[in-house]
């Protein structure tokens, strides 16, 4: 007989995923476990649970949460080289460091490459920063991570928690009445999560195209003749066991397009309760897209430009500190505002997510997002076409005024 039930501690549209209802069961009876599209679901072993409530009084999404208004600035690192290894301008880095400096604890979303599994860790040391640093377009493992927290900032710790909005939710309400003054959190402005499943198929169809396995791969990285440049330079890397690499762009790349899309993120990003001007964490990070060469230059427009929010008292007091490695400048909010969605309002569900996981199975990654997404790659490879036959000013007058 089978005792394992799904049990809706919130509804299965509501849910991130978090797994804090794992890490409060007194019977440690909930496991997270993937559904057909790979996104984690808790399952509860019925013959255990005990029914004391603990995991629907603590899930985050059956709750209100305090959050504060902000103040818009743009951020980079002083640092280039920590600059380029940062996905845009190296504000977690600032942040870490200033932790760090003060013998503190550092969580954060890491990437394995032999399992493909993101999970949030803890680190100490300023070499494993790198583990953490960049993005990952995917949902982190994080019911493991909550009681370490908590053990650290117990022990008087100063801690730096990062993770999208809904995760440090998830902490904070792990965490509940305890005295929280030496924990920082820093949520960075999210999209939305894919499935490790997702992520899957989408390099299994890379090794089909290429011929050859992937060992590794990263979601941003910036090379070519425009780096970060306001995301139009944003490349999936891919790292092959022969030794070679390739990049390829955002507006051709499967990965992204399907991304950008919004055709295969989990159902609760759609209706993510978390998006706005009002944040949950200290600090809030995200990409300054809407920057132009009149706010910086062009090199940092190659290097990348954070936008920053400071949100409570406790990050304006921490914000002057990090003066020494952070180039921080006010800016208006409506300088932003329109070039990150998440600031208003979640991504909304298109009509293809329902087919997406359908087509999957049947025609794989790369052709799932092709057939969802016919229009959009037929009006790339016409844009290829002209710009091979017309001259380089005609071509970019003709796209920009189309």
């Amino acid at each position: 007989m089978n005792n394992f039930i799904k049990k809706e501690i919130c509804t299965a549209l509501d849910c991130v995923g978090c797994g804090v209802c794992v890490s409060v069961c007194p019977q440690r009876c909930i496991s997270m476990e993937e559904n057909k599209e790979g996104f984690l679901y808790p399952v509860i072993d019925i013959e255990k649970c005990i029914n004391c409530g603990l995991c629907e009084k603590k899930c985050p999404q059956n709750m209100a949460h305090n959050t504060e208004t902000s103040k818009f600035y743009m951020a980079w690192h002083k640092n280039r080289e920590i600059l380029m290894k940062s996905s845009s301008g190296g504000v977690f880095s600032a942040l870490a460091n200033w932790i760090l400096d003060r013998d503190g604890i550092i969580v954060g979303a890491t990437f394995n490459s032999k399992t493909r599994e993101v999970s949030h860790e803890l680190i100490n040391e300023y070499r494993q920063l790198d583990e953490l640093r960049l993005s990952k377009y995917y949902q982190s493992k994080t019911e493991h991570i909550f009681p370490l927290v908590r053990e650290q900032i117990k022990q008087g710790k100063l801690v730096l928690f990062t993770g999208t909005a809904c995760q440090i939710a998830a902490l904070n309400s792990f965490l509940g009445k305890l005295d929280i003054k030496n924990l920082i959190t820093l949520d960075v402005l999210c999209h939305g999560v894919a499935s490790k499943k997702v992520v899957e198929e989408y390099i299994k169809s890379k090794e089909k195209e290429y011929g050859k396995k992937i060992i590794d791969f990263r979601f941003r990285v910036k090379e070519g003749k425009e780096g970060w440049e306001a995301g139009s330079g944003t490349r999936m890397k891919l790292f092959f066991t022969d030794g070679t690499s390739v990049t390829q762009d955002k507006y051709t790349d499967t990965y992204f397009v399907g991304f950008n899309s919004n055709i295969f993120l989990r159902e609760s990003c759609y209706n993510c309760k978390y998006c706005g001007q009002e944040r949950i964490a200290d600090f809030t990070a995200a990409d300054f897209w809407g920057v132009t060469n009149k706010r910086v230059s062009k090199q940092q427009l190659y290097d990348g430009v954070s936008v920053l929010l400071v949100n409570t008292d406790k990050a304006k007091k921490i914000l002057p500190d990090l003066s020494s490695t952070l180039n921080v400048v006010d800016i208006d909010p409506m300088e932003a505002i329109p070039y990150n969605r998440a600031f208003e309002r979640p991504n909304s569900r298109p009509e293809e997510r329902a087919s997406f996981f359908e087509l999957l199975e049947k025609k794989g990654f790369d052709g799932a997002v092709k057939q969802l997404n016919s229009r959009y790659y037929r009006n790339i490879t016409i844009k290829k076409i002209l710009k091979k036959i017309l001259p380089n000013g005609v071509y970019k007058n003709l796209i920009n005024k189309g």
